[in-house]
């Protein structure tokens, strides 16, 4: 089985950022098929250029037996003119690299990060009478409407409706990583019986002992806050991320409880800003740290008490939530505090943490915490029980797999039956 997958923030291991794909890749290599992850050489999620110092425009590196094709892109630092650069180029160089390759692959797996992304998947499958699957992890252009950033009428939001229902029928698959995103899908489409779940999940492998080296300072920065009450928050620092509101719980737990400190780990567009409004805000309980590989989340996280994340409000969390750093809190038998006004997650199902409507519930939740070791130690092992059940990568790839299978199969017949009817033609 050959099986592409077209994702323009591909990560790989070694580095920091959501490695969804090639932890998954990894586990179809293991049941036998061979994965290839077209990827920009260079992107935002750890601002590493994999072709620095080459002249070359394509670089292939194998990890784990999962094979990465790097793409040169435009670098950039924000959202300007070069980040566009750096969307056109991958677009341009991913749809000619996957045309002149004499392999064939099985399936393709386009995946939206950006709408150009899973449209040269689809594009890729057809010249190569591959299956297509369209992954959206995002539900675009929907998020971008919830957001507020633009309006239904907005000329580019009709256009990324009109590409996102052009995917949904060229897709024999559409992967989705929201519990009731079918439901989107269907609104959306009529299409909802093609929807595959496949949430964000954990590389158990990664919490296992012997754990990852942090980087030595990270490790000086930690052994300063012995005694104190590490509330932690992993990911990206992005203007959907809603960290001003653990901000705010930090301001208010600094004049009641001077022994909870919040640790923010990460990079990304409003980092540089929040620093700033943490500073001006004199929170000499928060401290903002780099990025660290993804290897090293698991040690990471064992120095902390429990784990953070924050919510705008926006009704685009109805269809559900899926975030890589809520499963490693989780593998890491941390609680999870969330923030934000959400009806129904998995966090007050399992009862492994708390939801909190604003930073005064947040800032009240973690003092009382502090104090209730035993609470959060249960709260810990339900959470360590439910990943491992529900979004181990190992379990779910079989449930990809599986898929693929079945849909490969109907498509050989259906490329062999019209070969022979060309054949009788001739």
């Amino acid at each position: 089985m050959n099986i592409w997958i077209v994702n323009h923030y591909g990560v790989a291991p070694g580095t920091g950022g959501g490695t969804r794909h090639f932890d998954l890749a990894k586990q179809l290599v293991r049941q036998g098929a061979s994965v290839t992850i077209f990827a920009s050489a260079y992107g935002h999620q750890n601002w590493i250029n994999h072709l620095e110092g080459s002249r070359n425009a394509v670089r292939e590196v194998t990890y784990d037996g999962v094979r990465f094709v790097w793409l040169r892109t435009t670098a950039y630092r924000r959202n300007d003119w070069r980040r566009i650069k750096n969307m056109l180029d991958y677009t341009w160089r991913c749809y000619w690299e996957g045309r002149r390759r004499k392999e064939s692959p099985d399936l393709i797996i386009g995946s939206l990060m950006h709408p150009a992304a899973a449209w040269i998947g689809s594009r890729l499958a057809a010249h190569h009478n591959a299956v297509f699957y369209f992954e959206e992890r995002d539900l675009w252009p929907q998020t971008l409407i919830d957001f507020g950033k633009m309006s239904p009428n907005h000329p580019i939001v009709k256009a990324l409706y009109w590409l996102e229902s052009h995917l949904y029928r060229k897709a024999s698959r559409i992967i989705v990583l929201f519990d009731k995103a079918a439901d989107y899908v269907e609104k959306q489409s009529g299409l909802g019986s093609k929807v595959l779940v496949l949430p964000n999940g954990v590389d158990m492998e990664r919490f296992a002992l012997p754990l990852a080296e942090l980087p030595s300072e990270v490790e000086r920065q930690f052994e300063q806050w012995q005694g104190k009450f590490i509330a932690i928050y992993t990911g990206s620092h992005g203007i959907s991320d809603g960290i001003h509101h653990l901000l705010e719980a930090a301001a208010l737990s600094k004049g009641t409880d001077s022994n909870i400190q919040f640790v923010f780990v990460g990079d990304g567009p409003e980092k540089e800003a929040l620093v700033k409004q943490a500073e001006q805000a004199g929170l000499t309980n928060v401290a903002f740290l780099p990025l660290v590989k993804k290897e090293a989340v698991p040690t990471l996280l064992a120095l902390a008490h429990v784990g953070l994340i924050a919510l705008r409000d926006a009704s685009v969390y109805k269809w559900g939530m899926s975030f890589n750093k809520m499963y490693d809190y989780m593998a890491s038998s941390l609680p999870t505090l969330l923030v934000g006004k959400i009806d129904d997650s998995v966090i007050a199902k399992e009862q492994i943490g708390l939801v909190l409507q604003d930073p005064e519930e947040l800032s009240e939740a973690l003092s009382k915490l502090a104090r209730q070791l035993k609470d959060r130690e249960e709260m810990g092992r339900r959470a360590r029980d439910y990943v491992e059940r529900e979004h181990d990568w190992e379990r779910m790839s079989y449930k990809l797999s599986a898929a693929i299978a079945e849909d490969v199969g109907r498509n050989e017949k259906r490329v062999s039956k019209r070969n022979t009817a060309a054949s009788y033609d001739v």
